[in-house]
C-alpha cells in the first residue's frame, strides 16, 4: 500500500486523482489558507467536472493562531460550497500533522501523510515535499480523535478561544503601530490611466453589456506592477480594512486583471456599495472623485495573502 509521492506528483496524487472515486475529503493540517480551497475546488470542477465535500482541520492554531484575512474567507467559503473548517481550541496542544482522507460514501477510501500543509505554497511552490499513501481507517480515526478538541470557525465561541490576527492594527489607536510596517504596498487604478477616463465595459464596467450580470467587475494591474501578485491562476486571498473577505486570482491575457474567483460580481457589488451607488448601476469618474479615490491599495502580506484599502486619499504617488 505504501507509495512515496514526490513533489512534481504531490498535487495531482494526493489532492486531484483521488476525488474521481470519492465524495468528500477530510484534512488535518498545521496550516491551511483558504486560496488552497478555492484552488482545489476549481481544479476539481475543471478537470473532472464534480463538487466535492471539504472538512478541514486546522492544527497550529493554539500557538499561532489563524490569520483574519484566511478566518474571514473560510466562514465566507462556509457559507458558498460544501466546505466546513475547524481550529484547535487554545486549551489544547498544537497539532502539526498533515493528513489527507478521502471517502466515498462516509467510508475511507484512500489517505495521505505528507510534509505538506494545506496551502497553494505547499503544494505548487518550489520548495520540497513529498507524501506517501497509510491506512485510511486509522487516518480517519486520528481525524475523529481530534474533533473534540476543535471549533467551527464559523461558531460563535471561535475567536473566544483561537486568536485571530489582524493584518494591521487599528489606525485609530495612538498607542498600536502598523503589524506588518515594512510589507509592500501598491495602487492601482479603477479607470483608464491611458485615456484618463472611466472604461465603458472593462474593470469596475465590465458587466454593462447585454447578457451579463452589470455588476461584474476586475481591477487592472499595470504591467509594470504584475510582478507583484502571483501567476495567472493562482488564487490568494484578500481582506479589506473595514473586513470583506474576497478569494482572487490574477486572470486574462498577460495577467492584467484580478478577479473574485466564486463570483465575478463580488468586486463590482464591494465597489458600488463603497461608492453609494445602487447595485448594477454603472460606475462614472465622478462617482471615484466624489468619494475621493481613483486608486486601490494592495498591500503584500505573503504570497497567498493581501490586504486591500479603498479610502478617500489613496493615489498612484504612493507608488513611488
Amino acid at each position: 500500500m505504501e507509495m512515496i509521492v514526490n513533489k512534481n506528483e504531490l498535487f495531482d496524487e494526493v489532492l486531484l486523482r483521488p476525488a474521481k472515486e470519492a465524495d468528500s475529503l477530510i484534512i488535518v493540517s498545521g496550516f491551511a489558507t483558504s486560496a488552497m480551497v478555492e484552488y482545489q475546488i476549481s481544479s476539481i470542477r475543471k478537470k473532472l467536472g464534480k463538487e466535492i465535500a471539504i472538512e478541514l482541520l486546522v492544527g497550529m492554531t493554539p500557538i499561532h493562531g489563524v490569520s483574519e484575512i484566511h478566518h474571514r474567507n473560510f466562514i465566507k467559503l462556509h457559507k458558498e460550497i460544501d466546505f466546513n473548517c475547524s481550529y484547535i481550541s487554545s486549551q489544547y496542544p498544537a497539532v502539526h500533522s498533515k493528513l489527507y482522507v478521502w471517502r466515498k460514501d462516509n467510508r475511507p477510501v484512500k489517505a495521505f501523510l505528507s510534509t505538506a500543509n494545506y496551502t497553494v505554497t505547499g503544494f505548487l511552490k518550489n520548495q520540497r515535499e513529498l507524501g506517501i499513501e497509510c491506512n485510511s481507517t486509522e487516518a480517519l480515526e486520528y481525524y475523529q480523535s481530534l474533533l473534540q478538541h476543535s471549533l467551527y470557525c464559523h461558531c460563535d465561541e471561535a475567536e473566544e478561544y483561537v486568536t485571530v490576527n489582524a493584518p494591521i492594527f487599528s489606525s485609530d489607536d495612538p498607542n498600536k503601530s502598523q503589524l506588518y510596517p515594512s510589507k509592500e504596498s501598491v495602487c492601482l487604478p479603477l479607470f483608464s490611466e491611458k485615456t484618463g477616463k472611466m472604461h465603458n465595459r472593462a474593470g469596475l464596467n465590465w458587466g454593462q453589456r447585454e447578457g451579463r450580470n452589470p455588476n461584474q467587475a476586475y481591477i487592472h494591474i499595470p504591467k509594470e506592477l504584475r510582478s507583484f501578485f502571483p501567476d495567472r491562476g493562482q488564487p490568494f486571498s484578500v481582506l479589506t480594512n473595514d473586513g470583506f473577505p474576497f478569494v482572487c486570482v490574477v486572470a486574462q491575457d498577460e495577467g492584467k486583471a484580478i478577479e473574485t474567483t466564486y463570483n465575478n460580481s463580488e468586486f463590482g457589488e464591494y465597489f458600488r456599495n463603497k461608492l453609494g451607488l445602487e447595485l448594477g448601476k454603472k460606475v462614472e469618474l465622478e462617482d471615484l472623485d466624489e468619494f475621493g479615490s481613483r486608486y486601490v491599495k494592495f498591500t503584500k502580506i505573503d504570497e497567498e495573502e493581501y490586504y486591500m484599502e479603498y479610502e478617500r486619499g489613496i493615489n498612484f504617488s504612493d507608488n513611488q
